[in-house]
């Protein structure tokens, strides 16, 4: 067959085609377009689903720290202020109040609490605490547990051999309790933070945090220092206005009244004026100013530094400056702390508050015979006794000073008190004697200031024991003797020939190196004068330290009772080198003069008094030179009696930023 002849038999078999080539090219494209759509959907579902789901984790984070740092905003606002002394600043149960707060709804995270904000629109978003009940904890999730961890603080005195020490705790001041500073407190929080975040479209995430963080909260000393009365070179608790004309004279030191002062004109207090070269102050707003012309019919009160009346002018010289209206000083309680020195040698009771002195602490007391004091039934009447033990070893018996001083029982008649020496050259030792009568027995204590020991004779026995009065809270370990009257020094009160304390009949009563405090519960008679081997203070209105600066001491007190200035024979000079004390709360004493005629009085240290007692048999003024080493009130005579300036003693517990410690943190919700 002719081939041209196929090419015309079928001429309509490709026709069409295109089309169907074209249809199944648009069918496909729009599969493709249908899957891009189906995608492209749902990948925005699932960008939409996690962005919910990262906006809620978000708020369960963020509120879990926003939890955590309102916690330690409200344990911070919990500490007590101001500061109770060794009552711990955060209150037991301050938790369970802080948990309450935590989730209440309206001021805590009970109910949702919103994050929105300009700068965390891109994750709108809430959080509320997990309200469900976990190991039974009706918070949920949010628990915190307060614990105290212990106190801190600083020893205020050695406590080295005193039985019974307890160190400050928590709920404990510690004891005795003198003997320690509160410096801080230290805590520690335990927390479980369970957070539910939520994300605008209600997707939710759930966020649990656990750890704790140390809280310590220290205590700052705001008012309030503790002093010696020795630290005044005067100080009255009672001088009435307008009651009677002050003896005039030069007086140094600090010199205060927690009632007024009053002055009178020459023609009144004789020719010699007020001269006071430290600060002078009254709690009263004013002064008494007895001119001669009234004071039969009274005095002028005043606040001023000066007053004129009738012609006459009565200007004291206030060197140091004149105040007015001072808040008082507080009065000792008690004498304990004397009494108890003898025992213990440091003055610290065994409990707080500190009681009186138990009959079974009396125990460690021995006569020069060995007589002990005993702890239980009768009592002595009276004899003088030493805080020593005795052992023996080997056939050898040692006698070994344990406490602080000597132990009077009853009145003693007469007290000597003499600075002597023993040896000479190399071999030369510095001696304190104490001489004490009582009836017809004198007992003389002999302490050896260079050989360290303690002789104790009563003219028939002699007892020597090793060591020497000290004060055993000091660090370390000083010399020091409390001699403790249970009575008065003092006898014949009605006699012309009077007797009681005072030095030797010719040199010094207080040796180089002797720390000695005179203590009677009554009255003491100072019938010689009483000075120093070597004189501190350079006896004049500047007042000045010697150099070297001496080691001797004598404090002289009593709270119930006065200190009479009694001379043995009229016209003389007593010179009292001492810091004197006649005060307690709500006592009376005071120093007073009214017996032989005295020329002059020369105290050098100061003295304390509730009441200022008469003084007419002192006929050519009394001068005071003020013991420089007293200022501030800190070198004082061993266990003078001390207290707290300030009408209170208030302190600061300021806490420190407490610094969490996470242990864990779980994102409870799974993707």
């Amino acid at each position: 067959m002719n081939p041209k002849d196929n090419r015309k038999k079928n001429p309509n078999s490709s026709r069409g085609v295109a089309l169907v080539i074209t249809l199944l090219i648009l069918l496909l494209f729009t599969a493709m377009t249908l899957a891009m759509v189906i995608a492209t959907s749902s990948d925005t579902l699932i960008n939409g689903y996690y962005r919910n789901y990262r906006g809620a984790f978000y708020a369960a984070d963020s509120g879990a720290n926003a939890a955590r740092a309102y916690l330690t905003s409200l344990i911070q606002s919990n500490v007590t202020t101001p500061y109770v002394a060794f009552t711990p600043p955060i209150p037991v149960g301050t938790d369970a109040s802080i948990r309450s707060q935590l989730i209440n709804a309206s001021t805590g995270f009970g109910a949702n609490q919103s994050i929105l904000g300009s700068q965390t629109a891109s994750w709108p978003a809430s959080f509320t605490l997990d309200p469900t009940v976990v190991n039974g904890n009706s918070y949920g999730n949010t628990t915190l547990t307060q614990q105290c961890m212990g106190a801190e603080y600083t020893t205020t005195f050695a406590t080295t051999g005193i039985t019974g020490i307890t160190p400050p705790t928590c709920t404990s001041p510690g004891n005795p309790a003198a003997a320690y500073t509160i410096t801080g407190y230290t805590y520690n929080y335990n927390y479980s933070i369970g957070v539910i975040g939520q994300a605008i479209s209600g997707q939710q995430n759930k966020v649990v945090e656990t750890g704790y963080f140390t809280f310590y909260v220290p205590v700052i000393s705001k008012a309030g220092t503790t002093t010696s009365f020795s630290g005044w070179g005067t100080l009255y608790d009672k001088f009435g206005l307008c009651s009677a004309p002050w003896v005039p004279g030069t007086m140094t030191g600090a010199i205060f009244s927690n009632d007024s002062l009053n002055f009178g004109d020459a023609n009144t207090v004789g020719s010699t004026k007020y001269v006071f070269t430290g600060t002078v102050g009254i709690a009263n707003a004013k002064a008494g100013y007895f001119h001669s012309s009234n004071q039969g019919s009274g005095c002028d009160p005043s606040a001023a530094s000066s007053n004129t009346a009738d012609g006459t002018t009565i200007a004291p010289t206030f060197t140091g400056g004149w105040l007015t209206g001072q808040p008082a000083i507080p009065l000792p309680q008690d004498s304990y702390n004397q009494e108890r020195s003898v025992l213990n040698g440091n003055g610290a009771c065994m409990v707080s508050p500190c009681p009186a002195v138990a009959q079974t602490e009396m125990g460690v007391l021995q006569d020069v015979n060995h007589n002990q004091w005993p702890t239980s039934g009768a009592q002595p009447s009276s004899g003088v006794y030493l805080p020593y033990s005795t052992t023996t070893t080997g056939g050898v018996t040692t006698n070994t000073f344990t406490g602080g001083g000597i132990y009077v029982q009853g009145n003693a008649a007469q007290v000597t008190l003499t600075a002597s020496t023993s040896g000479s050259g190399a071999n030369k030792h510095n001696l304190q004697v104490i001489a004490v009568k009582q009836a017809s027995t004198t007992t003389t204590v002999t302490i050896d200031l260079t050989g360290n020991t303690t002789t104790v004779t009563n003219g028939t026995t002699t007892t020597t024991i090793q060591g020497v009065p000290e004060n055993l809270g000091a660090n370390p370990p000083t010399e020091a003797c409390m001699l403790y009257v249970n009575g008065n020094i003092s006898s014949n009160t009605g006699s012309s020939t009077p007797t009681g304390l005072s030095g030797p009949s010719s040199g010094a009563a207080i040796q180089n190196g002797s720390a000695l405090t005179v203590t009677a519960t009554g009255e003491i008679d100072i019938t010689g004068s009483l000075t120093y081997s070597t004189e501190p203070v350079s006896l004049n209105a500047a007042d000045t330290l010697v150099s070297p600066v001496p080691t001797n001491v004598l404090g002289i007190f009593t709270p119930g009772g006065n200190v009479d200035l009694k001379p043995t024979a009229s016209g003389q000079n007593l010179e009292i080198d001492a810091s004197i004390a006649t005060i307690s709360n709500g006592g009376s004493g005071g120093i007073q003069a009214s017996w032989n005629s005295i020329n002059q009085v020369i105290i050098v240290g100061g003295r304390v008094q509730n009441n200022a007692l008469d003084g007419s048999s002192i006929q050519n003024g009394r001068n005071i030179w003020f013991d420089q080493r007293f200022a501030g009130g800190g070198f004082a005579p061993p266990w003078f009696p001390a207290t707290t300036i300030g009408s209170t003693v208030t302190y600061s517990a300021t806490p420190n930023p407490p610094i969490p410690v996470r242990l864990s943190w779980v994102n409870t919700t799974s993707q």
